[in-house]
């Protein structure tokens, strides 16, 4: 590709993700409010502090399965739900789609508990400023642009093009890997970087159950950004 032509990609693409960023604020800020919220609740209220806890207690005693099933379920499902309710037969995600991305991100979701453990492991359980700051930019700087975001992008194109090799191969010929990856990296920024400051301040048991709520709605900008990037 000439330098041109790629700096022209870029540089459109970067106007997309923009875009894009600015319309995610809204829902975004509502998603960091919740989140506030249940952090004053589970470190204020001792009674939604227990409620909490037998949550975490259960992803602890039956993980992998709760990690994969939860995730599962807020990424696939709910959304999907959400589009029944809302929206037109005819802008709904098709329903043949939902068992493909349910196991998908079961799959995502051992991946993301494996990662939260692992920056335990490195990082430790602390809440102070550096340990949470350390988390989220490795997060949001590394897993999130060269693991996360590129496994959900090709994923949701791949079922999307019905499983098709050539279909998929016809769709990043017709938009490039970089023109979709990068808009939905700026908009995944957007929402995560406050969200995953949020979610490293719950104990460790506790993260993966936060990211799932967040998860729900992000699911529906993946959905979108796969289409129409």
């Amino acid at each position: 590709m000439p330098q041109s032509s790629f700096h022209s990609l870029v540089r459109e693409a970067t106007q997309l993700g923009i875009h894009g960023a600015k319309s995610n604020l809204r829902p975004g800020a509502i998603l960091w409010l919740t989140g506030l919220i249940l952090i004053f609740c589970y470190y204020q209220i001792e009674s939604i502090a227990h409620l909490f806890d037998l949550v975490g207690s259960w992803k602890t005693t039956f993980s992998p399965w709760f990690a994969m099933l939860s995730t599962a379920t807020f990424g696939s499902l709910i959304p999907w739900l959400v589009q029944v309710a809302f929206l037109p037969s005819k802008k709904r995600q098709p329903f043949r789609q939902i068992p493909w991305l349910f196991l998908f991100w079961a799959l995502h979701g051992w991946l993301v508990d494996a990662f939260y453990r692992l920056q335990a492991v490195i990082f430790g359980n602390s809440i102070d400023a550096q340990t949470i700051i350390l988390k989220t930019l490795v997060d949001q700087l590394i897993w999130a642009p060269f693991l996360a975001v590129p496994q959900v992008l090709l994923s949701y194109l791949f079922i999307e093009n019905e499983l098709s090799p050539t279909r998929f191969k016809a769709a990043l010929t017709r938009k490039g890997f970089l023109a979709r990856a990068i808009p939905l990296t700026l908009a995944n920024w957007v929402v995560w970087f406050p969200a995953v400051t949020l979610i490293y301040l719950f104990p460790l048991p506790l993260q993966l159950p936060l990211q799932n709520i967040i998860l729900a709605l992000w699911c529906l900008i993946v959905s979108f950004f796969a289409k129409n990037a």
